[in-house]
């Protein structure tokens, strides 16, 4: 069976960009894993050194261009909610990096493939 080698290229070209694609979305993927679990290294860090603080004492906490004094379990309560959700963003994005790997190794596969069937 052969293929016109204008459809050929036409196929190779188009699986080359969906590689290229596949493979910048995986770069800004790992860059944002990597920032991800930076801000949830710095929220452990910070909730390690508040537990350390008597709980009657109140925080300051930053709120437009004033500052608000809360107790500071509640301050601890919502740094704990911030690191839930990032550690969710952080698993929903393993799964992005799972599916963009894997659709750069078929694209991969796709071209030795053709490439292989034209010799």
């Amino acid at each position: 069976m052969s293929i016109p080698p204008e459809a050929l290229q036409k196929v190779v070209q188009e699986i080359e960009a969906r590689m290229i694609s596949s493979q910048m979305e995986l770069s800004s993927v790992r860059q944002q894993i990597a920032q991800k679990e930076r801000d949830i290294r710095l929220k452990e860090l910070a909730l390690k050194q508040l537990r350390e603080i008597p709980p009657t004492v109140g925080v300051w906490e930053g709120v437009g261009k004033m500052f608000l004094n809360v107790p500071i379990t509640e301050h601890i309560a919502g740094l704990e909610t911030e690191k839930s959700s990032d550690q969710e963003q952080l698993k929903a994005m393993g799964k992005k990096l799972n599916y963009l790997e894997q659709t750069y190794k078929n694209a991969k596969k796709n071209i030795d493939e053709i490439l292989g069937m034209q010799k």
